[in-house]
């Protein structure tokens, strides 16, 4: 036992020292752009291209440098890039950088016309950009490279806990931990018997709290034949308590449906089981789920959510809500708050839930419509102009056959009379809603929904522009862009005017508090 825990310190110091390398990480990345600003002030003054310049031109313009460097590194940090080691593909990285050098350019050019600043040097900028551009590429690939020559020269190994001794868990240890997946490391396992074969023997289920107590473990994987349904359901709720991942062979888990499996072992599909948890950033408690999650809890607790609400929230609506408390009340009072916004659901995997996806607006609501016909669900719009209506109408019975709207209904532009607000009520709980899809603009849905809590029969939920996206009225991000968390900058290239002013508040509000909580 003694050994086991001088193995689990070395460990966790080694985890440490990785997580203080990633906060040089981002350090690093903001003085080596910083740092090609000045080598393009030196190529500006030697190379003969552009007008006469001097090194002091640079000085009075460092301003821009700043510019540059904080869009450029707050696009990095929205894409996740900041938050592993490890890079996704070369052409991927490639897209990263790019993207977030043209904010740079896109941000230093939108000062350069708003304060007439005609003397600085558009060379000195194409410098600074190509350069930040290949030096920030070439780090990546680079800083790749060393973790995973780090990670095998000190083999960090995440620690199993296995659940199970018969033959499925000896299979499971001879054929996947101690041949294959060196990356992974047996603890040690639990069973009502020992089995001679399987080294580490912990003692019975019951032990199981003070296991994850006392230890850094990491994944609990179930290989028990005879396991039954609330043994499972007590395992899943005190992995989850400690931040632990659960997984099982299917096999035994017929009676938890719908389920995807994560991973495939030799042969052996693993199911990741957790309950429904939050995480709490910036004092709102965003679900941590995924969109399988998400649509099982909505189909197994229809009936009972009737008259209740879901939000989707997003790094905008997060940061209002941490500024106006009654907002962040209603936020807190939905029977779910999803991830729409990527940088919410790669937090809550920063933090340890590493079953944390992002649940859009329009993806969510296109799946319902999609399960719509075979399930007899009903849907209601409100929300968006009667003309959008009408195009969704014509797109839902074309893309959705069989799916039924019981009513649509566009509200004036204006605040509503008691007398309407109440007739508005009537006419959606005569039309017998199953799903009440608000599309109202945050934070304006929301409000609705938080006062028509009770009052309507149906299940409202908050979608934001996914009428326009669904009748086509905007064009969505292509998908290369939304997995990498860069649909928002799809947006701000759509409509600049709103949305540049509102990127840049919110998202540096939540950045900074990201540098301060991030980490923790």
């Amino acid at each position: 036992m003694i050994y086991v825990n001088e193995n689990i310190n070395v460990m966790k110091s080694l985890k440490n020292k990785k997580n203080l390398i990633k906060r040089i990480n981002v350090l690093s990345e903001i003085l080596l752009i910083f740092a090609m600003y000045w080598l393009a002030t030196f190529l500006r003054y030697v190379l003969p291209y552009g007008k006469a310049f001097s090194i002091l031109d640079s000085v009075q313009f460092v301003i821009l440098a700043l510019v540059f460097t904080t869009s450029m590194v707050l696009v990095t940090y929205l894409s996740g890039a900041y938050f592993t080691f490890h890079i996704e593909g070369i052409f991927t990285e490639f897209a990263k950088v790019a993207a977030s050098t043209f904010v740079g350019i896109a941000a230093d050019c939108v000062i350069i016309y708003i304060f007439r600043l005609e003397q600085f040097s558009r060379v000195l900028l194409f410098y600074f950009a190509v350069l930040s551009f290949v030096s920030i590429f070439i780090k990546r690939i680079v800083v790749d490279k060393l973790i995973k020559y780090y990670d095998k020269k000190y083999e960090v190994k995440s620690n199993v806990l296995m659940i199970g001794s018969g033959r499925t868990a000896l299979l499971f240890y001879r054929t996947v931990l101690e041949k294959r997946y060196k990356n992974l490391s047996l603890f040690g396992y639990i069973a009502d018997n020992e089995n001679k074969k399987i080294p580490s023997y912990k003692g019975n289920k019951d032990i199981i709290r003070k296991l994850l107590d006392g230890n850094d473990i990491e994944i609990i994987i179930i290989a028990d034949e005879s396991i039954s349904r609330e043994e499972i359901k007590d395992i899943v709720i005190i992995a989850t308590h400690h931040n632990i991942r659960v997984e099982i062979i299917p096999e035994f888990s017929d009676f938890m449906p719908s389920k995807n499996a994560v991973i495939s072992m030799e042969g052996n599909y693993l199911l990741e089981l957790t309950a429904l948890d939050t995480c709490e950033i910036m004092g709102v408690n965003i679900s941590v789920t995924n969109m399988e999650k998400t649509v099982n809890k909505i189909k197994d607790n229809l009936k009972e959510w009737s008259g209740k609400y879901i939000c989707v929230s997003n790094v905008h609506t997060t940061v209002t809500a941490s500024e106006d408390n009654n907002y962040k009340t209603i936020q807190n009072k939905a029977v779910i708050a999803l991830p729409d916004g990527g940088p919410l659901s790669k937090f809550s995997r920063e933090q340890g839930y590493e079953g944390a996806s992002r649940v859009t607006g329009p993806d969510l609501m296109q799946r319902i419509l999609k399960e719509s016909a075979e399930n007899g669900w009903k849907h209601y719009f409100y929300g968006s102009t009667q003309e959008t209506l009408d195009k969704l109408k014509s797109v839902i019975n074309k893309r959705y056959e069989g799916t039924i709207i019981c009513g649509m209904m566009s509200p004036p532009f204006r605040p509503l009379t008691v007398a309407e607000d109440e007739q508005i009520i009537k006419e959606i709980n005569e039309a017998g809603p199953d799903f009440i899809w608000v599309g109202l603009g945050a934070p304006k849905q929301e409000i609705w929904m938080a006062a028509h809590e009770n009052r309507v029969k149906g299940l409202m939920i908050g979608v934001g522009a996914a009428f326009d996206y669904e009748s086509g009225n905007i064009k969505r991000a292509p998908k290369w862009m939304q997995k990498r968390n860069l649909e928002w900058l799809y947006r701000l290239m759509q409509d600049p005017k709103r949305l540049f002013t509102r990127y840049i508040s919110t998202n540096t509000k939540y950045l900074i508090w990201k540098c301060k909580n991030g980490w923790k």
